[in-house]
């Protein structure tokens, strides 16, 4: 659901303020125990933008196939960022800023 309806949001956002019910139901956590786990940075957040970002993009291989892209231009939210397309592209497919 986080993919495809909140895309431009963070994760973090979906979990605390979006979709804090759909976050306990999947997982059984509570957001106090997330706010546990968040606290001590026991989610290193680099490596959880970049993980967002690879189910983000094999979604949207998944989407692709039928000739459709509902999100090209829209900004994509990771882990605890959001990237602007041309952030995106310089970034992740090592497009030069002047580029992009």
């Amino acid at each position: 659901m986080y993919l495809t309806d909140y895309r431009e949001r963070t994760l973090k956002d979906v979990i605390t303020q979006l979709e804090p019910g759909l976050f306990k139901k999947v997982t059984g956590l509570t957001q106090p125990d997330f706010q546990l786990l968040v606290s001590p940075r026991i989610f290193n957040s680099a490596l959880m933008n970049d993980a967002v970002y690879k189910l983000k993009r094999y979604e949207d291989a998944s989407l692709s196939y039928t000739g459709i892209n509902p999100h090209e231009g829209e900004d994509v939210g990771l882990y605890d960022t959001v990237l602007s397309e041309k952030e995106v592209k310089i970034v992740y497919e090592n497009i030069p800023a002047h580029a992009a």
